[in-house]
């Protein structure tokens, strides 16, 4: 992992899939809500790529998803998405500041209306989380489904809990 780009994870951390430990995807300065990710408990329904896609998208027509599940192994799955990394890449190598951190949640943005679609954050984040959409001609990321009510949609559909929030 890149000195650049190293999320902070909680003091329970595992990225194994045998253990029963949270992978924690919080900032030092503490995210007011986090995804917490137990890779151990998914099942590769991918209910959170579809709760995401119709999250983003329009006309009852489902967007891009912003949350992928990798197959590590066999019957072995992991949801990835946006770590809001403390030193995050995507804001470093942005040439426009159109990506930012809030500083009220700190959660990583992206202003589209400065983003001038160079891709660099693209090929920066080491976690591959920064998505181009084709369709649309955008950048997109994880938001905590920001604007869409309480908690991430990802987590509210995830049948085996997998995927939780946790308030800071």
């Amino acid at each position: 992992m890149s000195a650049a780009a190293t999320p902070s994870t909680s003091t329970s951390t595992s990225t194994s899939t045998s253990t029963s430990t949270s992978t924690s995807t919080s900032t030092s300065t503490s995210l007011k809500r986090r995804l917490v990710v137990q890779p151990q408990y998914c099942i590769g329904c991918r209910a959170c790529e579809m709760a995401c896609a119709f999250t983003h998208g329009s006309n009852g027509q489902p967007g891009a998803s912003r949350c992928v599940t990798i197959t590590t192994g066999k019957d072995e799955y992991v949801p990835m998405f946006c770590l809001q990394c403390d030193h995050a890449a995507c804001i470093q190598v942005c040439p426009v500041g159109a990506i930012t951190r809030d500083e009220a949640t700190q959660q990583v943005h992206v202003d589209m209306a400065k983003c001038v679609l160079c891709m660099a954050c693209t090929v920066a984040c080491p976690f591959g989380n920064m998505h181009f959409d084709a369709a649309k001609q955008l950048i997109h990321k994880c938001d905590l489904c920001k604007g869409y009510g309480d908690d991430p949609r990802c987590a509210m559909f995830c049948p085996t809990k997998c995927l939780t929030v946790e308030r800071g």
